[in-house]
């Protein structure tokens, strides 16, 4: 293991240098096409019927870590762990929202509890490990920036100069730098191994969705972006086990 100076200054060359790399890169609008999904399917009166239908998993789940609160193991890990939660459960409302009619305005709904949930996640990690120092409040601050960067891009879409940078730095930054933090910093509570199970999953569901349509050609029955929903909560469920509880006593 390394100083915890030098890991700290190298997380901070990765998080300057994306920063950098997309300032450089100019702005990025939202493609149009990106609202266009394999599977337009009206089942049960419901557009897009798999892909609204897949986001119920997110709220079940969510659901189930807010059952899990008043067994926390650790203390220190509520505000986060209760804001993922709330997230994840939002995740569900407004994927599903977005998907029965994507759209600009309407993916917003689907963008926003995706921070919250990123950047609770990402909170907890970084307090975990003390990564900033133990006095150094994170969640206040990453919700606000990933709200923020949410807000910024649909104003500047409104204002015809879209741009998702902001949104693009708060959800994949946190990809490339969790990892890192698993390997450099120690742990206290939090389940490395299921977050890093997590990240696996949530990967391979971003693969899927770049094969929306093949997939959908070669089932006949499933998209790639219905089975990324599918996945991406799995990975929500790891990463709420990853959060530690104690075991309800025995009962005499």
């Amino acid at each position: 293991m390394i100083a915890r100076k030098y890991a700290r200054a190298i997380l901070a060359l990765i998080t300057v240098s994306a920063c950098i790399a997309l300032w450089l890169h100019g702005r990025i609008p939202q493609d149009p096409a990106y609202h266009a999904f394999a599977d337009t399917r009206q089942i049960a009166g419901i557009e897009n019927f798999c892909n609204v239908l897949s986001n119920l998993p997110f709220l079940l789940f969510g659901l189930y870590g807010l059952s899990r609160v008043r067994r926390l193991a650790e203390p220190a890990s509520r505000t986060g762990y209760i804001a993922l939660c709330l997230g994840v459960m939002l995740v569900g409302f407004g994927s599903a929202y977005y998907h029965h009619a994507p759209s600009n305005a309407s993916l917003v709904w689907d963008r926003l509890p995706m921070t919250i949930a990123f950047m609770a996640l990402f909170s907890l990690l970084l307090d975990e490990r003390a990564v900033l120092g133990a006095k150094i409040p994170t969640l206040w601050p990453l919700l606000i920036a990933g709200i923020a960067s949410v807000a910024y891009w649909r104003w500047s879409e409104i204002q015809g100069n879209g741009d998702l940078r902001p949104y693009v730095l708060v959800q994949f930054l946190p990809i490339v730098l969790v990892p890192i933090i698993l390997w450099l910093f120690p742990g206290r509570y939090l389940s490395a191994r299921l977050l890093l199970v997590a990240l696996a999953i949530y990967v391979g569901a971003k693969i899927f969705e770049l094969f929306d349509r093949q997939l959908l050609e070669a089932t006949g029955l499933v998209s790639g972006h219905t089975i990324k929903h599918l996945l991406a909560a799995v990975a929500v469920l790891c990463i709420i086990l990853a959060v530690p509880v104690t075991r309800p006593s025995a009962r005499a």
